[in-house]
């Protein structure tokens, strides 16, 4: 199983916790989508701001308890999460790093975009503020 999911710690209880990563979390995405998808009236940009960012940062800060269905949680999480229900990770293959490295650095545009390996996953972040995980999982 792959798992592709938002390297946020954004389920903390603490108000607080969950408004300081999803302010830095928030703001590099944001700055990734002006450098890449380009101006404010890309129709692109504009959905996956007010959708995307928007609409999950409102339900990460605003809601608490049960009501809240966003709960993003870095990939070490993931792991002891996964763990629990006998599931390995698989280690993804450097040829997964180096085509993610290519992609990364195919548009001037994209440098800013990071492309690592934490442990068996592979991480991709904006300026060095990691913004995804990419986890392989076996049984």
């Amino acid at each position: 199983m792959v798992v592709t999911e938002v390297e946020g710690n954004q389920n903390s209880v603490a108000f607080v916790s969950r408004f300081v990563e999803t302010l830095f979390f928030a703001s590099a995405y944001f700055d990734c989508l002006e450098k890449c998808l380009g101006g404010q009236d890309e129709p692109l940009r504009g959905f996956a701001e007010s959708t995307l960012m928007g609409e999950g940062s409102k339900i990460v800060l605003a809601i608490e308890g049960p009501e809240r269905i966003i709960r993003n949680m870095k990939v070490d999480v993931w792991r002891t999460y996964f763990q629990r229900f006998g599931m390995a990770e698989a280690k993804l293959s450097s040829s997964s790093l180096y085509q993610a490295e290519l992609v990364a650095k195919r548009l001037p545009s994209w440098s800013p975009c990071t492309v690592g390996m934490d442990g068996k996953s592979l991480i991709v972040g904006w300026k060095g503020m990691p913004i995804k995980s990419v986890t392989a999982w076996k049984f």
